[in-house]
């Protein structure tokens, strides 16, 4: 089967409305140019799971997530217009609360196949009160007291990485959050990256390969495609540049109508927002001579 495909196949391919979907981040290599086609295919009535992802703020407040699985949302309603609209056109919109690191185990849980994982956080807090996917269970062998958090498999889940092949391995360094464990933890892989590379580099520096080309089912190219968070080696962001600029409600619609819904895609948008920002503003947030380690050579 030939993965490599556009956006615009892709994400109406894989993504369904009612999926429980992952995005990778952590404020950094966040799927950004996935989520804005997502939004534009109106995929709708989502569960997402992520964490600290800032960019899942449109998907919010175009009202297509019904539930959201996070450790942290930097919107408020009270600051945040997205947040607010999202209220406004979701109303049964939740969220289920854990940590970081409970966002870690849930997916760590999926991704080892188990339906829950034991652990010594999150229940001397007050997540218990508020998140039914957390509970107190008696070590079998101990006799002691525990919390255990339940597994998520997510339907689909979305990263964006440096660099993969046509096949669809998948390499990514810098932050990495829970990028590794919800991918993993996923039924379905979509792949964006920056470059399609020869398998030959894959196969150079193995120890990057955040996951095989056996669980991928797409590998889309798409430089630029974290904008506008930073992608180690790539660019740097500018993430309270964009959320400052689309933060009030004639902002945000602006945003949404020019650079979003009247955009065929992500390339036209770069169009647009270079339009806007200058070639400049571009050339400046790019890594200049990124260097990576290259692997021993030994057996001559």
């Amino acid at each position: 089967m030939d993965k490599v495909m556009t956006m615009k196949e892709a994400i109406p391919r894989y993504v369904h409305s009612g999926d429980t979907l992952f995005v990778s981040g952590a404020q950094h290599g966040e799927p950004a140019a996935a989520m804005q086609e997502i939004i534009r295919q109106h995929i709708d009535h989502l569960t997402l799971i992520c964490a600290l992802v800032s960019t899942a703020g449109f998907m919010m407040g175009e009202g297509l997530v019904d539930t959201m699985i996070t450790g942290y949302t930097p919107q408020d309603d009270r600051r945040s217009y997205a947040m607010a609209k999202a209220k406004a056109n979701n109303p049964a919109l939740t969220f289920k609360e854990s940590s970081h690191f409970g966002i870690a185990l849930a997916l760590h849980a999926g991704q080892m196949g188990i339906p829950f994982i034991p652990t010594r956080c999150l229940v001397g807090s007050d997540m218990l009160k508020y998140n039914d996917d957390i509970t107190m269970i008696k070590c079998p062998f101990t006799g002691e007291n525990l919390g255990a958090v339940k597994a998520v498999v997510p339907d689909v889940g979305i990263i964006h990485v440096q660099r993969a092949d046509a096949e669809g391995n998948a390499q990514k360094w810098g932050s990495l959050g829970v990028d590794q464990e919800g991918i993993n933890a996923s039924r379905t892989v979509i792949v964006t990256t920056e470059k399609i590379v020869p398998s030959d580099v894959i196969r150079r520096d193995p120890n990057r390969t955040i996951i095989p080309n056996f669980r991928v089912s797409a590998v889309v190219e798409q430089p630029f495609g974290a904008y506008p968070m930073h992608l180690a080696g790539c660019y740097s962001g500018d993430m309270f540049g964009l959320m400052m600029e689309t933060g009030s409600e004639e902002n945000y619609e602006a945003y949404m109508r020019d650079c979003v819904y009247g955009v065929s895609d992500w390339n036209e948008y770069l169009k647009v927002w270079r339009k806007k920002k200058g070639d400049e503003y571009f050339e400046n947030l790019k890594i200049k001579n990124p260097i990576l380690s290259e692997p021993i050579v030994t057996g001559y």
